[in-house]
């Protein structure tokens, strides 16, 4: 399993690094505009955490360690969020301030999440 689990935790991280740093990059910018990055690094997020939660319950499942589903629960749950805020946006010239800094809050957020939540 860890075969398959480095690399897609690596691919998981690009994702986040995407959506964030596109945030930092874009935030003192007039007007808010999603980046492409930010917009396919919330796609990239969502099919790599599912695929690990996959490897993960597998492992679990011969004798590894549990899962914490409420963990993974509340991750999925934010990055659906992050994909329905930024997804149809994609194209705009420009977006409401408010959506461009939930995108990137609620990605810290999934971060932080991830982080400290043991």
């Amino acid at each position: 399993m860890q075969i398959l689990e480095a690399p897609l935790v690596f691919v998981h991280l690009l994702g986040m690094a995407a959506i964030v740093g596109g945030y930092f990059a874009g935030i003192r910018n007039e007007p808010k505009r999603l980046s492409a990055g930010m917009v396919h690094g919330t796609l990239l997020q969502i099919v790599s955490g599912l695929v690990l939660l996959g490897i993960v319950e597998a492992a679990a499942a011969a004798g590894g360690d549990q899962v914490d589903h409420a963990k993974f629960g509340v991750k999925i749950l934010l990055a659906v969020v992050i994909m329905f805020l930024a997804w149809p946006r994609r194209k705009d010239a420009a977006i409401p301030a408010g959506t461009y800094h939930a995108v990137g809050l609620l990605a810290l957020a999934n971060v932080a999440i991830a982080v400290f939540w043991k």
